[in-house]
């Protein structure tokens, strides 16, 4: 794994749901803070963009199937249990940009 560049940091504002796409490999980002959280941008149940999901109540939504996870794990929330959970990446915010290790 390396860290690969992914998108300017200017353009992930805090609290929402961003895509990024390195290569053919889609992932989803939230800022909160300093911190930017990376998840795979595509669902495990019908491969919804979850770089499209929205926030609520401390979750990524799908939006396709509302399928829920923790943005900072990747863990599904048991109680849509048509999900799994996805992968998780290590992030670094440098030289004005976000960088995925995957």
């Amino acid at each position: 794994m390396a860290f690969q560049k992914a998108l300017m940091e200017s353009e992930v504002s805090e609290g929402k749901v961003h895509k990024a796409r390195i290569g053919k490999k889609e992932f989803a980002l939230v800022r909160m803070g300093s911190v930017v959280y990376c998840i795979d941008g595509r669902c495990t149940h019908e491969g919804g963009p979850l770089g499209e999901g929205t926030l609520e109540n401390g979750e990524l939504v799908c939006p396709l199937h509302e399928g829920r996870f923790d943005f900072k794990t990747g863990a599904a929330n048991p109680e849509t249990d048509w999900v799994t959970d996805v992968k998780s990446y290590k992030t670094k915010v440098e030289e004005g940009y976000v960088w995925i290790d995957f």
